[in-house]
């Protein structure tokens, strides 16, 4: 674990070598929209990936709405492979929003149907390749503090996310529950954060994982977890961290992306 740990860094540390570019044509600015485009290595982070950084997901907009993304990591013997055919397709209707996968994705989603109150995920239906319906989500909102419980075949997921002054993320407890019996019990830390506007807040509907880094103000570089087996509680728990580095450019704004 700290090996892969270890080369994350690495690779993280790569990006800045790979930086010719017009620093404010790459960076993110807009408050109307999100961006345009995100380099595959940052957008896959925390995962390690060695894909080329010139590579790129796409994302379209309307009327501030995102509406499609594009891009998706497959891994082929052990090997990532970026293809940018693979898209998911946005669609809002009053108070619902639908994510249509033009493939199954690798959890098994097809489609997902948010219901949305006051601009924010309430409740999350998923849907796998044959239509049916095979896990439920369901948000709940604090001054400080959101609950995302999860209900799937006879596993439940209740994740506690908390936040500091800042409306930064500093902290994850997420609890795993099967058949009623406690499991698994897993905590991240928030570390390291900058100054820079956050560009995942229009892409929290497009994975778990932009829905995490969506949730800051800024952008954190450092995770540090624990997991703890809840069933034999006489082992120390397992745990892991891992860091990485963004480009900035002359205003302290992420560059996203590499020409």
């Amino acid at each position: 674990m700290n090996k892969s740990l270890t080369i994350l860094t690495i690779f993280a540390a790569l990006l800045l070598s790979c930086t010719e570019h017009d620093e404010d044509e790459n960076s993110f600015s807009s408050e109307a929209d999100g961006p345009e485009k995100m380099s595959v290595r940052y957008a896959a982070l925390p995962k390690i990936t060695n894909l080329d950084p010139k590579l790129n997901y796409e994302f379209s907009y309307n009327q501030g709405n995102l509406t499609k993304i594009s891009g998706k990591i497959k891994t082929f013997a052990g090997f990532d492979v970026f293809l940018i055919e693979p898209n998911s397709i946005l669609s809002y209707n009053n108070n619902l929003v639908t994510v249509e996968n033009s493939e199954i994705a690798d959890n098994n989603i097809k489609r997902i149907i948010y219901t949305m109150e006051k601009g924010r995920p309430k409740k999350a239906e998923l849907y796998d390749g044959n239509n049916l319906l095979f896990s439920k989500k369901d948000y709940f909102y604090e001054a400080d503090k959101i609950v995302v419980s999860e209900k799937m075949y006879t596993w439940e997921f209740y994740t506690t996310y908390f936040f500091d002054s800042h409306k930064n993320l500093i902290k994850a407890e997420k609890l795993e529950k099967s058949g009623g019996i406690d499991k698994k019990l897993t905590t991240t830390m928030y570390l390291d954060f900058d100054h820079s506007k956050n560009p995942y807040k229009k892409l929290y509907l497009a994975n778990d994982n932009f829905y995490e880094k969506s949730l800051s103000e800024n952008n954190y570089r450092k995770i540090a977890y624990t997991v703890k087996d809840l069933q034999n509680t006489q082992f120390p728990p397992g745990y892991g961290n891992a860091e990485w580095t963004y480009s900035y450019n002359s205003d302290g704004q992420i560059i996203l992306y590499f020409q």
